[in-house]
């Protein structure tokens, strides 16, 4: 449907079949009346079909006359004819009101409660973080305006000693805890590889759980790569006799997160120079027969004025211990047009923030929680814009090291 006609939809339009010796004449006079017609599709030398509003049939009629043509109404559109002929069936629409009504309303609820994680739990049940998420109101059957997701997802981590992070993502009628479980060393060296737990890298402490070994720091400590977090040297406790009794030699096991801050820098010229591949190749074939090379396809010369190539050789297997003086080359050649593209300061410092962006992210391990973003332009040489990126992530630093 075109644009005339949804602008007389609403009050209704018919399609007309027109037929006289001088059809033109009838449409001259109809402009001329001020009355528009439109789509007009020729079907013969005497006949044409043509679009008019309802409310303007009358008026044609006195076009007719005084033309000495005729026409029938072929077909009729619009909001006034469906509504007349919905009204002898209102006991459908009555039925399509209420399926409506009734598919906002299901829509409007939680149907689906999954849980899922980024690996496969080790000790954490997802039934459990279900079961538990039921108790707090997430559960089939419920309204989803009257969630509150952030309070869940709090009691979640509060109430399940094993979980690091929750977070609530709805899609729709489906409702999808996804979780990160706090990850502890293997039990099975507890005892066969005594040592300490270090910083992997430098931060500030902001959890610290202490399995076994001795923590030497606490929370809102400032931590340098490889410093001890969690020895795994157990003092004697106050009271017993020291001389007597050496500290004992365990693996530190534990979780140590920390706030960790990554750094990333992109830098873009304000006019931008390169090669684009214009998607056009050609695959030439040589035969090298000792100095002398032979064209088996392709064109002698290279097709394109700028391009790239990739050359490919197959020599033929040696014959006993002898090398066959023939090889078969063949070259692809991608056709590339230079190009040169002025940025605005807007669109150059976008582009610079995602380059930016892109290289912060890469250095963040998985399992990491970002916490806080900040964007900052920088001094740049002239004619190039520099954004850095500062991203302030919490992770678990400690690794193990065993005593030596």
């Amino acid at each position: 449907m075109q644009l005339k006609d949804w602008q007389v939809y609403w009050q209704g339009y018919v399609t007309i079949v027109v037929e006289g010796k001088a059809p033109e004449k009838f449409i001259n006079l109809a402009l001329v009346q001020g009355i528009p017609l439109w789509d007009i599709v020729p079907l013969g030398k005497e006949r044409f079909m043509v679009k008019v509003a309802v409310s303007q049939v009358k008026l044609l009629r006195i076009v007719a006359r005084k033309t000495n043509t005729r026409f029938r109404i072929k077909e009729k559109k619009g909001l006034p004819f469906a509504w007349r002929r919905l009204r002898r069936r209102k006991t459908f629409v009555a039925g399509v009101l209420l399926f409506v009504c009734l598919l906002y309303w299901l829509s409007s609820l939680i149907w689906f409660v999954d849980c899922a994680a980024p690996e496969e739990l080790q000790e954490l049940d997802p039934r459990e973080v279900i079961e538990l998420a039921g108790e707090l109101g997430l559960r089939p059957g419920v309204m989803k305006g009257s969630l509150r997701l952030r309070e869940i997802e709090r009691r979640l981590e509060v109430e399940i000693p094993r979980l690091a992070w929750a977070g609530i993502e709805l899609q729709g009628t489906r409702a999808i805890i996804r979780v990160v479980e706090k990850k502890l060393p293997d039990e099975e060296q507890l005892d066969t590889k005594p040592g300490h737990l270090v910083a992997a890298k430098e931060g500030v402490i902001h959890e610290l759980l202490s399995i076994s070994g001795e923590p030497l720091v606490r929370v809102g400590d400032t931590v340098a790569a490889g410093q001890v977090l969690i020895s795994g040297m157990v003092t004697p406790e106050p009271g017993e006799d020291v001389s007597l009794r050496q500290p004992r030699l365990v693996r530190a096991r534990g979780v140590a997160k920390a706030r960790v801050w990554y750094e990333g820098r992109g830098e873009v010229p304000l006019i931008e120079k390169g090669e684009t591949y214009t998607g056009r190749e050609v695959t030439v074939t040589k035969l090298v027969l000792l100095d002398r090379e032979i064209v088996l396809h392709g064109p002698k010369t290279p097709p394109f004025v700028h391009y790239h190539y990739k050359e490919t050789g197959h020599k033929l297997v040696p014959w006993r211990n002898w090398q066959v003086p023939v090889e078969l080359i063949t070259t692809t050649y991608r056709q590339v047009e230079p190009f040169r593209r002025e940025l605005s300061f807007e669109e150059a410092k976008a582009v610079a923030l995602k380059e930016a962006l892109e290289k912060v992210r890469a250095q963040i391990p998985a399992g990491s929680q970002v916490v806080l973003q900040q964007e900052q332009e920088e001094e740049a040489p002239e004619g190039k814009v520099r954004v850095k990126v500062v991203i302030e992530a919490i992770e678990d630093i400690g690794k193990f090291q065993p005593l030596t």
